[in-house]
């Protein structure tokens, strides 16, 4: 059984036909069909041939080395080099509206190889589940892409006949490997494929993240041994100190018996005996079920995401499709209480910053200045291909910050990305200065999120090109209101009432 590979090549064209075509090897043996094999060759093609062609100095010999590994229903493939960074400091002619206006062949064809390389990474990621890029400064950086296997995925082939027998709740339990099938059915039965996680359609993944204790997830079984309803505890990333409460659901046929209830009640207790620092949830707005499930155990709202999730984002006999994409709010509840904190605010933000630091019990104070400058700018982008959404993670923030950021947003912009956000740390006296120069580029305030990729997150948010009706952000306490509110004055292209 093929696990995992490491080759080498040099920075020359010639080095990526036979490579591709040992990944077209591989692929097939870890059961990609036709179409995903040519999909992830593809990928890996282009992305060789924009970064051989464009990211090194003239006549040098640099090493390439890359990974290709069977993970669970799928494929990872990891390209590292030295290369030169993309270069953020080119001189950009037209503005962000009017690059998203303009994306064609013949106008980037007249361009050099920046924007080149942006139209191939818009390209690239619609052909992956998702795809990752990682600026380590002077240790390099590297390309992370990841396809699942479709054949591996929960089907309408897969649902059981609907049965006339009534189901009853009979007790809650950790999955046994027997359920795992009856969780995916359940997410496919109740959204198709439209639910965010896409995990829950892959039993072979969904369980291995069960196993090695990533997902600690509880199942609500009825008298017949059939699953009818699921929660779970989630680690949004490795080594995470929170872990997101979600992937709630139970089975429509059997609502009205207070199985989410018992659910709720389950996994709370399970997060309230834990070692994370605090949970959180991305309540979605279309309607306010989980806002209030949220509230009722103590959490607040410390975030509004705007546009997280697609339209097609449904949930029968609660929602009907949605008329624009959907936002969510981040609740959250402090498991280890923290009494005060020094941070970094800037000074238009300061006010509410402070008040969404109140409301999860923490004292936030303004630090004073210890202004220290890395040698590098480091961070971590990645596109999540399903809910055509992007993070970018700001490690470390030098001089070339911003100019970085610029490049990668004009990137996003081009490959159509309808959202991006963005995480610095508000211990990082250097990121008061950037998030400045960011809002003039047209990021928006979202709010704060403790111990999510830092200890204390400020996050903002670019809105490409999209206008949101904020009437339709359905915002269950008085803080998601003000924060709904807050941010829409803000927003500029936002939809008139």
């Amino acid at each position: 059984m093929y696990k995992t590979s490491k080759i080498i090549i040099k920075n020359n064209i010639e080095s990526i036909e036979p490579l591709v075509g040992y990944v077209q090897l591989i692929a097939s043996l870890v059961g990609l069909n036709k179409k995903e094999n040519q999909r992830i060759c593809y990928a890996l093609e282009e992305s060789l041939q924009n970064s051989i062609s464009f990211d090194f100095e003239a006549q040098s010999e640099e090493d390439i080395e890359v990974e290709i590994t069977n993970i669970t229903s799928g494929l990872k493939v990891i390209i590292s080099d030295n290369g030169i960074p993309k270069n953020p400091f080119k001189k950009i002619t037209q503005t962000l509206d009017e690059i998203v206006n303009d994306v064609s062949f013949e106008s980037v064809a007249k361009s050099d190889g920046d924007d080149i390389s942006a139209l191939s990474d818009f390209v690239i990621h619609k052909l992956l589940d998702r795809y990752k890029y990682i600026n380590k400064g002077k240790y390099g950086r590297s390309i992370e892409m990841t396809i699942y296997a479709s054949n591996q995925r929960i089907s309408q082939n897969n649902l059981e006949e609907e049965e006339s027998i009534q189901e009853k709740f009979d007790l809650i339990r950790v999955p046994t490997s027997n359920d795992i099938i009856g969780i995916s059915r359940l997410f496919y039965k109740s959204y198709g494929y439209s639910y965010v996680n896409d995990v829950v359609y892959y039993p072979h993944r969904l369980e291995k993240r069960i196993n090695e204790g990533s997902l600690l997830s509880k199942v609500a079984v009825s008298d017949h041994q059939k699953v009818i309803g699921h929660i779970a505890l989630m680690q949004p990333f490795a080594d995470a100190k929170i872990s997101e409460w979600g992937m709630a659901i139970c089975d429509p046929v059997v609502r009205g018996q207070g199985i989410m209830s018992e659910l709720s009640v389950d996994i709370m207790a399970e997060a309230a005996a834990s070692s994370y620092h605090g949970i959180f949830s991305h309540s979605v707005t279309n309607h306010e079920f989980t806002q209030k499930i949220c509230d009722k155990y103590g959490f607040s709202d410390v975030a509004l995401l705007v546009g997280y999730a697609g339209s097609e984002l449904s949930f029968k006999n609660i929602t009907n499709n949605l008329t624009q994409r959907e936002s969510t709010i981040i609740s959250y509840k402090a498991l280890k209480k923290e009494l005060q904190v020094e941070l970094f605010m800037p000074k238009k933000h300061e006010a509410m910053i402070k008040k969404l630091y109140k409301s999860i019990g923490i004292n936030a104070t303004q630090k004073s200045s210890d202004k220290k400058i890395a040698s590098a700018t480091e961070l971590v982008d990645t596109i999540i291909s399903v809910l055509n959404i992007a993070e970018i993670v700001v490690k470390s923030i030098a001089s070339d910050a911003f100019e970085t950021l610029k490049y990668i947003t004009k990137k996003f912009s081009i490959a159509k990305i309808d959202i991006i956000y963005l995480y610095v740390d508000l211990e990082d006296e250097n990121s008061v200065e950037l998030v400045e120069k960011l809002e003039a580029l047209g990021y928006l305030f979202a709010g704060i999120f403790p111990h999510y990729h830092h200890k204390n997150a400020l996050v903002f948010q670019f809105i490409n090109n999209i206008k949101f009706d904020y009437s339709l952000i359905h915002s269950y306490t008085s803080q998601a209101k003000e924060l709904r509110d807050y941010i829409r004055l803000q927003d500029s292209n936002q939809i008139d009432e």
